[in-house]
């Protein structure tokens, strides 16, 4: 093998070592994902779709968390039932710890549409540790549309752009 060669299996493997043994490496946490709720302060009412369109947010999101390899959503199926009895987790204080712990997560994300109009709305996403009790991530961005396209986009940016590490 000339030095060169050798030279750069040995930096390949350094970097391995190196890399392989980082936090960003650890598996990806537990995380209840609770489905995207609407505080709709416009006025005009329930929209066509618009079920829909949160199902949609919820599933890019999810979706989306597990893309960036720290997180891991968990099945929250066979909690359908105790989480819709829950308030608007918005702004219920913690309601919803005891779902998310009963489903083994480390994490809990919470996120809200606040509709002011057709075409103007704010998306906040807030990640909870679980275990020390505090809010770890928090993002927020405004979006214009009510359509699945444009909540779909607002959940890409803030998860990838704001809650993703560089």
């Amino acid at each position: 093998m000339t030095g060169t060669r050798r030279a750069g299996v040995c930096l390949i493997g350094l970097a391995a070592l190196v890399y392989g043994s980082s936090p960003s490496a650890a598996a990806p946490a537990q995380t209840a994902v609770f489905p995207v709720e609407l505080y709709d302060t416009s006025g005009e009412g329930a929209k066509p779709g618009q079920t829909e369109r949160l199902a949609a947010a919820t599933a890019a999101l999810a979706k989306d968390l597990a893309a960036t390899g720290r997180y891991r959503p968990v099945d929250l199926g066979p909690f359908k039932t105790e989480i819709e009895a829950l308030p608007e987790r918005y702004r219920c204080g913690d309601c919803w710890v005891a779902v998310a712990e009963k489903a083994g997560a480390r994490y809990a994300v919470i996120a809200v549409a606040h509709k002011v109009s057709t075409l103007v709305q704010t998306l906040t996403i807030s990640v909870a540790d679980l275990e020390t009790k505090t809010y770890v991530a928090r993002a927020q961005t405004q979006f214009r549309g009510d359509t699945e396209a444009a909540y779909v986009r607002a959940v890409d940016f803030l998860v990838k752009d704001r809650l993703s590490p560089p």
